[in-house]
């Protein structure tokens, strides 16, 4: 009875109490039911218990008996509890806990269930935040495309969820796109014959997705990894010039009416599959030929509300850390909105005045009686589901690549290339069955992300959760957040992220090089590459299908630069060569030096009992070379040397020995 109660307080002051003894490594073996305790920092003595009460224990081979009779003598002081900032590389080292019960009882549950939440709490609270600031700008990209909301919302928890199951870049988060919405509203408005255009969105999604996943095999990984770095800065500044007038849509009128949140706003077209001329993106994002909200006392309150959410998420992390500035944002315009601006008759919009949140069914099929897909046996078909598929594929996996290089910078780690072009292309096969519109890496929700410190795959994971959640069943909760908040957050962070920088570079290059060498160091771009980005950030803009042609840019500059490698390794390798050879031929000398002056014993040299007639001659030929100061020829091998001894521990002792002589 004595024994339980003393083990009881032991496990649950181990994790209650905090010492600097144990690391939170040594936490993780704890609970998997290993000890492994160095015996300087610990009082658990590495001895397993036997007749005459003594414990001696050996740390690679414990049972679950030896764990308990060893926690008999644990000392509660000597437990660290596992801090809360632990930061995990994958969903499944987050969901260990919960997965190994080899010391979990029913009783525990609760507890465990607990400590998981408290280790992860930045995680759950950042896929909260993504998730709520995803909702209204997907449903954005879907109006542009002319799809129904329903097409963008499936894309964005479907993505998450499986690329981050898969093994996708932890902290990226996938979404729809706004490039990607562009595109697709050519093929909404295409003249297709026997079907109608939206009818094409699935095949032509799992079509891109089905080349995603192909393309991870050909190493296509490591040219997402390793894009050229004008176009990051310029697609950089170009994202996020769409991301700030994207927030212009929400301030005004929604218009899509009833019929049109389920059939889109154009079920059959009227243009040539291949047209010429591009629509302008600025514009498509900032929703030109809408009205603004009326009357003008309901914009006043909403821009005033936007300023708010803008200057907490900007400038709260700077004076308080302890909680989420864009969760005090939303907030703090919840209650303006709700407890202040309706109580004197102004109102701005809301969530459920832009769409809703809801899906009516969000597990829906592509196999249901009110989708009827084009016939695969029609040539027309195919020209339409292979072109229309590998534009989209070029698109998403430019945007990908810009979105996983900003966020290799800000985790300073490079992200798994092959895992995340693959992953994707699962997950937009799957959406492409489910009546999704597709989902790439996305910028500004990875940024945000990283902000709020969902650094891991269980963020994108639970970001995907959350986000089903909510258009499954807690919409009439999420339907009463204020635009605003989220508009305030996505400025505030499409401002973070934009590279200013580059832009006031622009009207450097003009300067002779006497005034720009004046300039601060931050500011002095090379005159090539501003103009590749400000070229870059422009096309962006300006046309629709511009992703297309950096698509090419970025796998041109990719042959190039494996051309280049090919060409060089040689010579790489026998410079390489040559080094190593140098390398060994100095240390050589310097050996037979030390052995000349006396320094190093005559050991080192190849003894006759230790070798053959072959060696005697090596050993002579050394001597003769040390007698006439002759070191050109490194002989003999320092590791050659040491393996002539014919004991292990002789031959450790002798280069304990050298070192020290050294």
């Amino acid at each position: 009875m004595g024994r339980s109660s003393s083990r009881e307080r032991a496990r649950s002051s181990s994790r209650e109490r905090r010492s600097s003894s144990r690391s939170a490594k040594e936490w993780d073996d704890q609970e998997d039911g290993v000890i492994s305790v160095a015996s300087e920092s610990s009082n658990i003595n590495n001895k397993k218990r036997g007749d005459d009460g003594t414990v001696s224990m050996d740390e690679s081979k414990m049972t679950n008996k030896d764990v308990e009779a060893a926690l008999d003598d644990v000392d509660p002081t000597s437990f660290d509890k596992l801090e809360g900032s632990r930061k995990v590389g994958s969903i499944y080292k987050d969901l260990n806990c919960l997965c190994n019960p080899t010391r979990a009882k029913p009783s525990e549950v609760c507890g465990r269930l607990g400590g998981w939440f408290a280790i992860n709490i930045n995680q759950i609270m950042s896929s909260v935040i993504v998730s709520i600031s995803m909702i209204p700008e997907a449903i954005s990209y879907a109006v542009i495309a002319g799809l129904p909301p329903s097409f963008a919302l499936q894309s964005c928890w479907i993505s998450c969820m499986f690329t981050a199951i898969i093994g996708g870049r932890p902290g990226m988060i996938t979404s729809a796109s706004g490039l990607v919405a562009l595109l697709l509203s050519r093929l909404i408005n295409t003249d297709t014959i026997g079907a109608s255009s939206i009818m094409f969105v699935p095949l032509v999604v799992g079509f891109a997705g089905v080349l995603q996943s192909v393309s991870a095999f050909f190493g296509f990984g490591k040219l997402a990894n390793n894009f050229p770095e004008p176009m990051i800065i310029g697609m950089v500044n170009g994202l996020a010039i769409l991301t700030l007038a994207l927030q212009c849509r929400y301030a005004k009128e929604f218009p899509l009416t009833e019929v049109d949140m389920q059939v889109g706003t154009a079920a059959a077209g009227t243009n040539k599959a291949v047209e010429i001329e591009w629509t302008i993106a600025l514009f498509s994002c900032f929703g030109l030929g809408l009205e603004w909200i009326q009357p003008w006392l309901n914009l006043g309150v909403y821009i005033g509300e936007v300023v708010v959410a803008f200057a907490i998420t900007m400038y709260l992390p700077k004076l308080w850390t302890s909680f989420h500035a864009p969760i005090i944002a939303m907030l703090a315009v919840l209650v303006i909105e709700l407890g202040v601006a309706r109580q004197f008759g102004a109102a701005t919009p809301l969530l459920m005045d832009y769409g809703g949140v809801q899906v009516t069914y969000p597990w829906t099929t592509v196999l249901n009686a009110e989708y009827s897909l084009p016939s695969f046996a029609d040539w027309e078909t195919w020209k339409i589901v292979v072109g229309y598929g590998s534009a989209l594929f070029a698109t998403q996996f430019v945007e990908t690549s810009v979105a996983l290089n900003i966020v290799n910078r800000l985790d300073e780690s490079d992200g798994p290339g092959f895992l995340v072009l693959f992953g994707q292309g699962v997950s937009n096969v799957l959406i492409g069955f489910m009546g999704g519109m597709g989902a790439n890496g996305s910028l500004s929700m990875s940024v945000l992300a990283d902000k709020t410190f969902g650094t891991t795959c269980l963020s994108t994971f639970l970001t995907g959760l959350m986000l089903f959640v909510f258009t499954g069943w807690a919409y009439p909760v999420i339907d009463f957040m204020p635009l605003s908040a989220m508009s305030g957050i996505s400025i505030a962070i499409a401002c973070s992220y934009i590279q200013w920088r580059s832009l006031l570079a622009v009207f450097t290059i003009f300067l002779p090089n006497s005034k720009r060498a004046l300039l601060p160091q931050q500011f002095l771009f090379g005159r090539v590459e501003v103009c590749i980005i400000f070229f870059i950030t422009a096309a962006l803009l300006i046309a629709d299908v511009s992703a297309l042609a950096f698509f090419v840019f970025a796998v041109f500059v990719g042959l190039i630069n494996l051309l280049r490698y090919c060409r060089n390794k040689g010579g790489e390798d026998e410079t390489t060569d040559e080094t190593e050879g140098d390398i060994l031929k100095s240390v050589n000398n310097t050996i037979l030096k030390l052995m000349e002056q006396g320094v190093l014993p005559a050991t080192f040299l190849p003894s006759k009992s230790d070798k053959g007639e072959k060696d005697k001659g090596g050993s002579a030929k050394v001597e003769n070379e040390i007698s006439q100061g002759d070191h050109e020829e490194p002989t003999p091998n320092i590791d050659e040397s040491w393996s002539f001894c014919s004991d292990e521990e002789e031959a450790n002792d002798r280069a304990e020995k050298f070192s020290a002589s050294l």
